[in-house]
């Protein structure tokens, strides 16, 4: 049983998420479960959001370690990405 719940997406689009949410469904990633679980704390959310947009839709990291990235987290998660 999960610890905690999943928020209402379009709920969310109503906060001061709305703008970030966007732009992940843009860019496909991360997915809205990121911020249905992380929308508990709008503060925090923001911060990794921010983090992940850096790192991930700025070119700053290489695409081979970004990929090297999404497979480990997928085996971790047992995804069969």
């Amino acid at each position: 049983m999960p610890n905690i719940t999943m928020l209402d997406i379009e709920a969310l689009k109503q906060t001061r998420l709305g703008p970030l949410i966007a732009q992940c469904l843009e860019h496909r990633a991360p997915d809205p479960a990121f911020h249905a679980m992380m929308g508990h704390n709008l503060e925090i959310a923001e911060a990794v959001f921010v983090a992940w947009s850096t790192c991930f839709n700025t070119g700053r990291i290489d695409h081979t370690l970004k990929e090297i990235i999404r497979v480990l987290l997928s085996r971790m998660a047992a995804c069969s990405y």
